[in-house]
């Protein structure tokens, strides 16, 4: 069974708190700690997981493919000490929408999505709009999009491979 949960614009510090424990509710499981960080945060996936893995983590591109509108890419995160696998990403760029730098980078294939923003200072907004549970293969994930000039950019779906390592480094 998987279990997703709508999060509204105004769902925000104790509103998403409350979506994460509707989640856990519905799918009867307790999430820790790290858990609702990474569903939560709208900051850098790549810099939380550093901190939370106390280890440099690298982006892994996996396959990515160019339409005349969108880019797909399919990428990992992975612990660079130990190779583990953090985190799988999809995601679906709208390079029509972007800077001809940044459409340069990602077809580039080097650097995961958030450095490229981070590296060229793009001022953008990250809007969460679904969290969820997969029961049969027990992943927690979160759905969000990335807003540049009023536009989304990016549409990203990841799932987060939480394993024993991030709860040993707590």
């Amino acid at each position: 069974m998987v279990v997703v949960i709508p999060i509204e614009s105004n769902d925000f510090g104790i509103h998403m708190l409350q979506r994460i424990s509707d989640l856990e509710t519905i799918s009867n499981i307790k999430l820790s700690l790290f858990e609702k960080i990474l569903l939560a945060e709208t900051g850098t996936l790549e810099q939380v997981l550093t901190i939370l893995t106390n280890s440099e983590v690298a982006v892994k591109i996996l396959k990515q493919k160019e339409y005349h509108k969108s880019i797909k890419r399919v990428a990992r995160i992975i612990n660079k000490k130990t190779g583990e696998n953090l985190v799988y990403a999809t995601s679906n760029i709208v390079h029509s929408n972007l800077p001809e730098e940044i459409t340069i980078q990602i077809k580039q294939k080097h650097l995961g999505i958030g450095s490229i923003i981070k590296n060229s200072q793009l001022e953008t907004f990250r809007k969460i709009v679904k969290i969820g549970y997969n029961s049969r293969t027990r992943e927690v994930f979160r759905i969000y999009h990335i807003i540049y000039k009023g536009e989304v950019i990016f549409k990203i779906r990841e799932v987060f491979l939480l394993n024993a390592q991030i709860k040993h480094n707590s």
